[in-house]
This record gives C-alpha cells, sequence and structure tokens, in this order.
C-alpha cells in the first residue's frame, strides 16, 4: 500500500505553508495560474507533515 498527500483544491488558499513543512524537495509546488499548490502523488511518502500544517485543512493523507 503506497500513501501521498492529496490537495481539495477548493479549500487551498495558496498559502504556502505546506511547501516549506515537506522534507522532500519539488513535491509541493506552487502554480502561479491557479494560485493553488499541487502535489506530486508520485513522489509524496506520506508523511503527513503538510496535513499537519495547513490551516484550511486542504489536505489529507489517503491510500493510492
Amino acid at each position: 500500500m503506497y500513501y501521498a498527500a492529496k490537495l481539495t483544491e477548493e479549500k487551498c488558499t495558496g498559502c504556502k505553508i505546506c511547501i516549506m513543512s515537506c522534507p522532500d524537495p519539488n513535491v509541493i509546488a506552487f502554480v502561479c495560474a491557479s494560485k493553488k499548490v499541487k502535489i506530486d502523488e508520485g513522489r509524496c511518502k506520506g508523511c503527513g507533515l503538510c496535513v499537519s500544517v495547513c490551516p484550511k485543512d486542504a489536505l489529507n493523507v489517503s491510500q493510492l
């Protein structure tokens, strides 16, 4: 089983706190066009650090 962070785009405000909390570079990126973050689920290890810091509960860890 593999787990990864998933984003609920409607809740994301683009604060970028999750990007700073992620221990793996380039897993979470800010997309200028949408002003939201995007998660590379293939690289995400499912640690949940981003979930724990998101002030809008826009992230969760789930099974792929």
